[in-house]
């Protein structure tokens, strides 16, 4: 049972995930996968990996930031014009993507006093 629970509330985050790449850049996971630096389906190694450590809040801010990294990425390769776009894409991965795990996160709970 918990499981499926598990399971219904990975989806409804995937599904949130292609809601805001359709929104901001017109695409689904499927073309998504292909402007992370490794393909193959890396995405969807990356958000089963984020749930399984972090839970449904983890993988909501890693949704988020993949967002904002695509937004950058799509802006970075509409103004080259040297490279190739394949090319840039591992360039700018292994650059400045920074998994979940990698990531500082500030705390939420600035008033949060360890004594």
């Amino acid at each position: 049972m918990n499981s499926k629970f598990q399971v219904k509330i990975k989806d409804k985050i995937i599904n949130e995930l292609n809601e805001g790449l359709y929104l901001h850049l017109n695409m689904d996971l499927y073309d998504a996968d292909h402007f992370f630096g490794y393909y193959n389906g890396y995405i969807y190694k990356l958000i089963d990996r984020v749930y399984n450590k972090h839970g449904a809040r983890g993988l909501r801010l890693e949704i988020k930031y993949m967002i904002q990294y695509l937004i950058f990425l799509m802006h970075k390769l509409k103004h080259n014009s040297k490279f190739e776009d394949y090319i840039l894409v591992v360039i700018y991965f292994r650059i400045y993507y920074r998994h979940y795990s990698y990531r500082q996160i500030s705390s939420e709970n600035q008033l949060n006093f360890n004594f």
